[in-house]
């Protein structure tokens, strides 16, 4: 016996078992702004699924692996960061001030804005 869903049910299903993360609009590379010694990634970029704030104090970092990366700054626990794409393939967000990348955060270390709590 087949089963009929509308549309809008499996779109509904997709995006409860976290399928709807694949359907991440493309950010091309030469639309983001890089600060002094980020690396741009081969990988491509992505839009970031939420706004976030610092749940764990972490570094910031040249590219987005912790290994052959260079520390470009540090975040508090606390701080709004300005998410601007996450890199396709790897949980790491590019993180920037005034629209100019600064560097890479895992996304582990953050928390959704609307879900952090002090």
């Amino acid at each position: 016996m087949k089963t009929w869903l509308p549309a809008w049910s499996a779109m509904a299903i997709c995006a409860a078992v976290g399928v709807g993360a694949a359907f991440a609009a493309d950010i091309p590379a030469a639309s983001l702004k890089f600060g002094a010694g980020v690396e741009k990634t081969k990988q491509g970029y992505e839009t970031p699924a939420a706004m976030y704030i610092v749940a764990n104090p972490t570094n910031v970092f040249s590219n987005h692996f912790y290994y052959g990366g260079k520390v470009t700054g540090e975040l508090k626990r606390g701080d709004r960061v300005e998410a601007l794409a996450k890199v396709k393939g790897y949980e790491w967000v590019l993180v920037g001030k005034g629209g100019t990348g600064i560097g890479y955060v895992p996304i582990s270390m953050l928390s959704p804005a609307d879900q952090y709590h002090p």
